[in-house]
């Protein structure tokens, strides 16, 4: 799915939280860098329809946005909510919700579960789970949907070392088969390992974008050097 933004503006009263003149989200994985508050969460929020923009244009595939477009899209906030259920019956709700049939969820919980070694966590409820393992539980959950938009907000800052290389195998993998992933992260080093594109974000604005190589290795931006120490 081809998304192209407009002129997106998004304000809190007085406060411009959101001012984006044009950009598109084709296929691959997308890594949005920036400090807090410079209008991350608030773009992919907006991308996925969680949020309205306050002037501005988002269009799928030429479309506006609806339900059609509403099963195409996933979204992980930071923070995920996790049901008070079993980490295996998380990881389908999903699914479940969009009545996906027993064998498709069956084969999709197979596929995915060894991303993360979880078979002791697979029957423990939710909040006997660590902040690490709930992190594990939710973007399973997200992977499952199999989406051609997948947006994630920072779904490995609670993880160890070991834990986000793994899901970075699995967000590479969510990627595939013409798919995009769009993920907001504050780990310079973890978009150098899996981007194939790179934004940089300031203060609700864009200040850099390109190609991983061209926005890490010579960004044109002085703050976005600065960051780098390049």
């Amino acid at each position: 799915m081809h998304i192209k933004i407009e002129n997106a503006v998004k304000d809190y009263g007085l406060s411009r939280v959101l001012d984006i003149e044009n950009i598109e989200f084709k296929k691959g994985i997308y890594v949005i860098l920036g400090s807090n508050g410079s209008g991350k969460s608030t773009l992919i929020s907006c991308v996925a329809g969680l949020n309205e923009l306050s002037h501005g244009n988002i269009f799928y595939d030429g479309k506006k946005f609806d339900s059609a477009i509403r099963n195409s899209i996933c979204i992980q906030i930071q923070n995920p909510y996790l049901f008070s259920k079993s980490s295996h019956e998380n990881i389908v709700s999903g699914l479940k919700f969009r009545k996906t049939s027993r064998e498709e969820i069956e084969k999709r919980f197979n596929k995915y579960k060894n991303y993360f070694e979880i078979e002791d966590l697979l029957n423990k409820k939710s909040w006997w789970l660590s902040g690490g393992e709930r992190a594990k539980i939710a973007l399973l959950r997200t992977a499952v949907l199999e989406t051609e938009i997948t947006l994630l907000d920072e779904p490995t800052a609670a993880m160890d070392i070991e834990s986000s290389m793994r899901a970075e195998n699995l967000i590479k993998d969510m990627a595939r088969d013409n798919r995009t992933v769009i993920l907001v992260t504050h780990d310079v080093y973890q978009a150098k390992r899996i981007a194939n594109h790179v934004i940089f974000m300031d203060k609700g604005r864009i200040i850099e974008m390109g190609s991983r190589e061209e926005v890490l290795n010579n960004p044109a931006n002085k703050l976005v050097k600065q960051i780098l120490n390049i």
